[in-house]
């Protein structure tokens, strides 16, 4: 009879072993996925690479956080192969049982409570939550309750990892609010160097130049995962040895090699909360998007997308909406860009026609300039800041935040739901719920693109309102 099996080996790798034949060529092709664009490539083109990810190695090596794809391959294309798996892959998603003490200084809603309770259950893996959701409380509660167990769990020293020094702080905060004691709560990045503290919270950026402090940690967490760029998530994570290894995000991304690739380090996917969900339940702030499609005269525009983008930046049209919009709110609204000379633009239109206080923040600004803008947006109530989708499409929480406008065209699903996640923490001011304005530009890539982010609205469960431009332009 034929048979296949599982061992696992050091650093969390799985060592494929069969004997049939054609099973490991099979599975390799199976676990083999090109990349999107690849046929742009220059090594494609030249010949020099096939334009695909190989997850699975020729040595039939398999990363561990794949196990449930793979069985879920085999099942499908070797149903009549026994397959089996030692003692050391049984048991990598196996925690033994542990005492919850939910007594910090905020209870657990019901989601929350059973991502906690998963998480401590396999050791291992994804929770995908969206924006406003609470991850920062469950993360708390998990690193919590392992050090609380630590004669079990053998965990001494817990790793948060976030994407900017802002959510260092940020999240520092969170914790100290939520109960967690503050000596125990180290920061790392350029400025502040605190390793030595029980629970250390650190940048990506800053941990992929320090991997030799890996090995202190008997649990890492990596928040807002969806962020991190293939390179640094491998080179992180292949160097740790933690059995506790988490991830959390807003949205997973589209394409299955970037998918596969976050999998690999952290795990399979627990559980999911889509916004929808969590709105219909009361836990977020409800959302209505307004999508309002502009029209451009036919055969006016550029053929290259770049050349159509600029070009729309500098239509009457498209800045009569924006000012029509800015103009007929009373509260605070954050609009989004994804240039300078964007930005710019649009703070100079708002200087001219409204009276409300502006700026444009981008990644030349400095974090206390841009906690600072935070602040006086949770504060004041006539504001209309502009910045960078780079800046402040995660992780910034303006909790009063109701109107928000994507006035750039992006294609970006994690941009795109990250970016309305801004506004739907709940607030007494959103009892009817937040407001997106999303400009779609009817013309050539940008229309489709305006297309797609319908879909993910439409797919988290927001509702949707069409408006005609006739109605923003006199």
């Amino acid at each position: 009879m034929n048979r296949t099996k599982l061992i696992l080996t050091n650093n969390f790798k799985i060592k494929i072993r069969s004997d049939h034949d054609t099973y490991l060529k099979r599975m390799k092709e199976e676990f083999s996925i090109h990349v999107p664009n690849y046929f742009f490539m220059g090594k494609y083109k030249s010949g020099m690479w096939d334009g695909k990810i190989h997850f699975i190695t020729e040595a039939g090596m398999l990363p561990y956080g794949l196990l449930f794809d793979f069985i879920k391959a085999h099942k499908k294309l070797f149903p009549e192969i026994k397959l089996e798996a030692d003692k050391g892959v049984k048991e990598l998603f196996k925690n033994k049982n542990l005492k919850i003490n939910y007594n910090l200084s905020w209870y657990p809603r019901p989601y929350q409570k059973e991502a906690i309770e998963i998480c401590l259950k396999y050791n291992k893996g994804i929770i995908v939550s969206a924006t406003a959701s609470g991850k920062s409380l469950v993360i708390s509660y998990i690193i919590k309750t392992l050090l609380n167990n630590r004669s079990k769990t053998k965990v001494s020293k817990c790793l948060i990892i976030v994407p900017s020094k802002a959510l260092v702080n940020q999240f520092k905060s969170d914790m100290i609010e939520y109960g967690i004691n503050e000596k125990h709560i180290g920061k790392v990045y350029a400025e502040s160097k605190e390793w030595d503290k029980t629970i250390v919270i650190s940048t990506w950026q800053t941990l992929k130049n320090n991997t030799d402090k890996l090995s202190e940690f008997n649990c890492i967490i990596g928040d807002e995962a969806h962020q991190v760029k293939a390179k640094e998530l491998k080179k992180i994570f292949s160097k740790s040895k933690a059995n506790y290894r988490f991830g959390f995000t807003g949205t997973m991304p589209i394409p299955i090699t970037e998918q596969y690739t976050i999998k690999s380090y952290l795990g399979n996917v627990l559980r999911e909360y889509p916004s929808g969900l969590l709105a219909n339940e009361g836990y977020i702030a409800k959302c209505t998007v307004k999508a309002i499609k502009i029209e451009y005269p036919l055969g006016t525009m550029a053929n290259d997308y770049k050349g159509i983008k600029d070009e729309i930046f500098q239509k009457n049209r498209r800045f009569e909406v924006i000012k029509k919009i800015i103009n007929s709110i009373d509260d605070n609204i954050l609009i989004l860009v994804n240039y300078l000379e964007e930005g710019d633009k649009i703070v100079k239109l708002i200087r001219r026609y409204s009276n409300k206080t502006t700026d444009f923040l981008s990644g030349k600004d400095d974090v206390c300039i841009r906690e600072r803008w935070r602040k006086r947006m949770m504060d004041e109530d006539n504001i209309a800041l502009v910045a960078t989708y780079g800046i402040m499409s995660t992780g910034i929480n303006i909790k009063n935040l109701k109107y928000l406008m994507l006035a750039s065209p992006t294609k970006s699903k994690i941009r795109t739901l990250q970016s309305i996640g801004r506004a739907l923490r709940l607030s007494d001011n959103k009892k009817d719920g937040a407001i997106i304005f999303d400009i779609i530009d009817n013309v050539k890539y940008i229309g489709k693109h305006g297309e797609e982010r319908l879909k993910y609205y439409e797919k988290e469960g927001h509702k949707i309102e069409y408006l005609e431009e006739k109605d923003f332009i006199i």
